[in-house]
């Protein structure tokens, strides 16, 4: 009899292990960035720009593609597209490429792309590898562009933008 319960007890001991170690699965993109933005900080652009304006330190990073920063970005933003983001992190060389120095895990780090999602999965992958101050930029680039048109515009011809481009991404 003890046996049994022993045998009970181990075989559902061992059926809770595996159903907790399941990843979850979801049906499409947008309902996983969804569910990981329900973790993070958003800042508006009428915040951000604030910041910018004040001269507050922050870094400022596009995960776009480079074929679509250079036409349009936010003055100050560093262009590291979302899927090198978390190996340039920690890279001195990069950081020296870009005449900044590398970030800290407590710098203040705000991500954007063109529309957000890109900008949430960059935020939630920072945050994991242990930058506590990341905040993402609710409705990217887009919201920007058209909040504040002039900001950019001005600069193209001086940084080689103002060339058409292709979309990337979808978001």
């Amino acid at each position: 009899m003890n046996r049994l319960i022993n045998l009970i007890w181990i075989m559902s001991l061992m059926l809770i292990i595996v159903s907790c170690s399941k990843e979850k699965q979801y049906a499409t993109a947008d309902e996983w960035v969804a569910e990981t933005q329900l973790g993070l900080e958003k800042i508006k652009v009428e915040d951000l720009k604030k910041k910018i304006d004040d001269f507050e330190m922050i870094y400022l990073l596009d995960v776009r593609e480079p074929n679509e920063h250079y036409p349009g970005f936010i003055p100050g933003s560093i262009n590291t597209p979302g899927g090198v983001l978390i190996f340039k992190m920690q890279n001195d060389d990069f950081w020296e490429s870009e005449m900044a120095y590398t970030p800290q895990k407590e710098d203040k780090i705000i991500v954007y792309c063109k529309k957000g999602k890109r900008s949430v999965m960059a935020a939630d992958a920072l945050k994991k590898l242990g930058y506590k101050n990341v905040k993402y930029l609710d409705g990217g680039f887009k919201k920007w562009e058209l909040t504040y048109p002039l900001e950019y515009d001005e600069k193209l011809d001086q940084m080689g933008g103002g060339s058409s481009h292709e979309e990337v991404g979808g978001c």
